[in-house]
């Protein structure tokens, strides 16, 4: 389903909002950790190695707060309407197959 939603986002507008979402949530992470390892800068290095490890770690929602959000950027901040997916919809698709693994 990341595949899917990732392939609608094929326009410039998309690939736009994607990088946007990316950055809010893991991408100043980075950038804190590579500036911090090349300044020689503790708390750079730090924080950004901390919130790195907090996304990637077992049960963080990175991947379905990244898109969902990409997909409202697309939408309603860039205006792109081109995406015919709905988040609604996607949303409980996500939902359900977390409470089916769960089951397992």
């Amino acid at each position: 389903m990341v595949w899917e939603v990732i392939k609608s986002m094929k326009t410039v507008r998309g690939l736009v909002s994607l990088f946007i979402s990316y950055m809010i949530f893991h991408g100043w992470a980075v950038l804190f950790l590579v500036i911090g390892l090349i300044s020689g800068n503790i708390w750079f290095t730090a924080v950004g190695t901390t919130v790195v490890l907090f996304w990637f770690g077992p049960g963080t929602p990175f991947f379905p707060l990244t898109l969902i959000t990409a997909l409202l950027i697309q939408r309603y901040l860039l205006l792109d309407q081109t995406n015919k997916i709905e988040i609604k919809k996607k949303w409980k698709e996500l939902n359900d197959k977390e409470s089916l693994y769960k089951k397992e």
